[in-house]
């Protein structure tokens, strides 16, 4: 038999994500958005997908059974970025309707709580635009934040350059040193504030990221309220979702 912790909706059968939802071991899921775009000259396109599909399993992982994810949705909206060749981006309203029918379809297959877990600033003003209908429209618990709106003043502090999130910066250099080195291509970097991001200070921000989203899931299958703002990379965009 199987033992491994498989928590990817891909990774599973039929037969046993039926039979987890029609026990109720299965709870919640989480849907996570992200891009494939442009990250200055030396991280890979991939990398906002390749961090939220880790927080996403991470913390599924730590409620295992209850929490499943589905496959990423690999590209957002990047079209202030589409200068950079090798950029894609789809319309915002393509983007929302494609992760509308993605919730509808875990909501028909018996899922009450829904996270949308972010990995891409250029999405959340277009989600945050539709998320007031998109609960009247599905009726169930469901909700869209950026895995770094867990972080406060304290994660911030970790940052020389204060910027917490950030594009391609300190920030993102620094959790892809720890996650995944191998995308990092330091002979390419040609931003001073860059040469600031080390594996320990990505290291030190993994945790409290994987925890932050492990407890909004563990509230929404509780039932209990969840305030967390969802913020892009812009300093002062930010509106409350509750």
């Amino acid at each position: 038999m199987d033992r491994r912790k498989r928590v990817f909706i891909g990774d599973l059968t039929r037969k046993e994500f039926r039979q987890g939802i029609e026990s109720g071991t299965i709870q919640a899921a989480i849907v996570p958005t992200a891009a494939t775009e442009q990250h200055l000259e030396h991280l890979e396109m991939i990398h906002d997908t390749a961090s939220v599909t880790y927080m996403a399993e991470q913390a599924a992982l730590r409620l295992h059974p209850q929490v499943v994810v589905a496959t990423t949705i690999p590209i957002g909206v990047s079209e202030h970025w589409m200068a950079h060749k090798g950029t894609l981006t789809v319309r915002p309203e393509i983007f929302t309707e494609y992760v509308y029918d993605v919730c509808d379809a875990l909501k028909r297959a018996g899922v009450t709580n829904i996270l949308i877990l972010n990995g891409h600033g250029g999405n959340v003003k277009p989600m945050m635009a539709r998320m007031d209908e998109y609960r009247a429209k599905l009726g169930v618990n469901v909700r869209f934040n950026s895995y770094w709106d867990v972080y406060d003043v304290t994660h911030a502090a970790l940052m020389e350059t204060k910027r917490l999130p950030g594009h391609a910066d300190e920030y993102e250099t620094s959790m892809a040193l720890a996650l995944f080195p191998e995308r990092v291509h330091a002979e390419d970097i040609d931003d001073p504030a860059v040469r600031l991001a080390t594996r320990e200070k990505g290291l030190a921000l993994i945790e409290p990221a994987v925890a932050g989203v492990a407890e909004i899931l563990r509230k929404m299958i509780a039932g209990e309220p969840v305030d967390l703002i969802p913020s892009t990379f812009r300093d002062g965009e930010r509106r409350s979702m509750v």
